[in-house]
């Protein structure tokens, strides 16, 4: 499918600068266009966390431009020494698929600007990249995007030796009106989210505001719509279109109706904006307006938020579009795949969906009332228990493989995080007996089964040398019978794993469980075997007492 040429820039920022101050503005808008957005940005994922925005820019000639735009962290990207600093290099690959015919593709690559380490470090610091699609034919259709971090392979021997680069990715359905004008009273366009704009000095009179590929917009687009700690004042500009011919003045609009809602419906603010001399002007000439929205989100508790305007005689079209609120700090400088994982640690059902369907400002709320639920102590202004779960999952992090967007690496780390630090640990990293790993699966299900260091102590075969059945032994000490004991032992007597390490953790009691759990149900002495599988030190669990039941 025929395409038009290709935009692309970008730029960084320090998202730590705070303004504050409300106004309202309507001006009449540069003719290159006006700019609409999604009700909602994408959050790609992958080996790496972004957003992604896509905008629809209607032309006055009715021809149709989109744009895409990607956000991501800094601490995100990997980074190369060139002359003047650090530099990281991102390819962005675009796919609009439409129901029917070829595909409208894109792809382009960026660098960033030359960074010293605390910057290339900074999980507060963002990199924004965009792409425009010029003259879009289509009005729906699948819209792909690609973001891959070309200075770096992903991990694993086939990854390094076929070249895959660590990417994130994000797919939505995409959707353009025929037309950006209504049939009847004005049509708002989506919102474009800004980012520490000074709209005071906006004046659409100069040339330089009028360029498609730059300009003030382009310099201070927001696609992750966080507010609160980054900035506290929320800064939208919103496209508006008069009909066919224009408004009449006795016709003429008073002004749009804004409505800002928490996503859980607890908190509301209702605003009004009339129209100006200068947006009455373009609107009754036919032309496209764009009016600038600012609010003090202080008044905002930290949350999800759905922004709703429509025109004040209710002739027209509307707009609904969501941003956040964050205020915690924490928020921001962890990373997202950790949110994500602390989300399945903790949600299960319901409450599990209910949080993936969330924004990472809904999803840190979510969190916050569920340890707020758990502390022992509400006015205290530390709780013990989160501080407790955070102790747990710095080590996991650090000792125990880490963690992906699903939650631990290793089945040790999701039993260290849900139960605490074992009473005892017995390890093998390499058994030197082969019942050795026979003798730890016994002991999950019969938890009173003794001790047998020594290899005398296992005894020897009629024949000599050692008996797979540990009753068919001359000596040693013998151990009891547990059928679900034989039944996994039987399972792997052939397998090469029979000789790989394992771990035995024990508890005495009930562990130490900080909310209810699917290893918080035993009564006394949970018992979880762990096998090195596949040789390469990431730990499985093979059995537990407390899933499978102890005889």
């Amino acid at each position: 499918m025929p395409l038009g040429p290709v935009y692309a820039f970008s730029f960084h920022r320090n998202f730590l600068s705070i303004v504050a101050g409300v106004c309202l503005l309507l001006l009449g808008a540069p003719s290159g266009g006006a700019l609409g957005a999604l009700v909602r940005t994408i959050e790609g994922g992958g080996n790496f966390h972004s957003y992604v925005e896509v905008l629809n820019r209607w032309q006055e000639d009715g021809t149709l431009d989109v744009l895409v735009l990607v956000e991501m962290s800094n601490a995100d990207l990997t980074y190369k020494e060139e002359k003047r600093g650090l530099v990281g290099r991102i390819r962005v690959e675009v796919e609009l698929q439409p129901l029917e015919g070829e595909a409208i593709t894109a792809k382009r690559p960026f660098r960033t600007a030359s960074l010293v380490a605390a910057d290339a470090n900074s999980r507060t610091l963002n990199q924004v990249f965009g792409v425009i699609l010029r003259d879009v034919p289509i009005r729906s259709g699948r819209l792909n995007v690609h973001v891959f971090d070309v200075n770096k392979y992903r991990e694993g021997v086939w990854n390094q030796y076929k070249r895959h680069l660590r990417r994130s990715e994000g797919s939505t359905d995409w959707y353009a009106e025929k037309s950006p004008r209504a049939s009847e009273g004005v049509a708002l366009g989506d919102p474009l989210y800004l980012f520490l704009a000074p709209l005071g000095k906006w004046d659409p009179s100069q040339t330089s505001y009028k360029k498609t590929g730059g300009g003030l917009l382009h310099d201070y687009m927001h696609p992750s719509r966080r507010y609160g700690i980054e900035q506290d004042k929320l800064q939208v500009f919103i496209p508006v279109w008069p009909p066919e011919g224009g408004l009449m003045p006795s016709k003429m609009e008073k002004g749009l109706a804004v409505q800002i809602t928490s996503l859980d419906m607890d908190f509301a603010i209702n605003d009004t904006i009339h129209f100006d001399a200068k947006g009455q002007m373009a609107l009754e000439g036919g032309r496209s307006a764009g009016l600038f929205y600012e609010l003090d989100v202080n008044l905002l508790p930290q949350g999800s938020y759905r922004m709703t305007m429509a025109p004040l005689n209710g002739f027209g079209r509307p707009v609904s579009s969501g941003f956040d609120v964050v205020w915690r700090l924490d928020s921001l400088g962890r990373f997202r795949y950790l949110q994500s994982a602390e989300g399945h640690l903790v949600f299960s059902g319901a409450d599990l969906r209910k949080f993936l369907a969330a924004s990472p400002a809904g999803r840190e709320t979510l969190l916050d009332e569920f340890w707020e639920s758990k502390n022992p102590n509400p006015e205290d202004p530390i709780n013990q228990v989160y501080l407790e779960f955070q102790s747990r999952m710095a080590y996991v992090q650090r000792y125990l493989g880490g963690f992906t967007d699903l939650g631990p690496n290793d089945d040790r780390g999701l039993v260290m995080v849900l139960m605490g630090p074992p009473d005892e640990i017995q390890r093998k990293a390499m058994p030197m007996n082969f019942r050795d790993q026979d003798d730890a699966q016994i002991k999950v299900f019969k938890r009173f089964a003794p001790d047998r260091e020594s290899i005398t102590s296992k005894g020897t075969s009629p024949e000599g040398g050692q008996s797979i059945n540990p009753y068919d032994t001359y000596g040693g000490i013998p151990m009891p019978y547990s059928e679900r004991a034989q039944n996994q032992i039987a399972s792997r007597a052939n397998s090469a794993t029979h000789s790989f390490g394992f771990e035995l953790w024990k508890y005495d009691q009930d562990g130490y469980p900080l909310f209810d759990n699917q290893f918080s149900r035993s009564s006394m002495g949970s018992r979880f075997l762990f096998l090195d599988r596949t040789g390469s030190g990431d730990f499985y669990l093979e059995s537990s007492n407390t899933l499978q039941g102890e005889e």
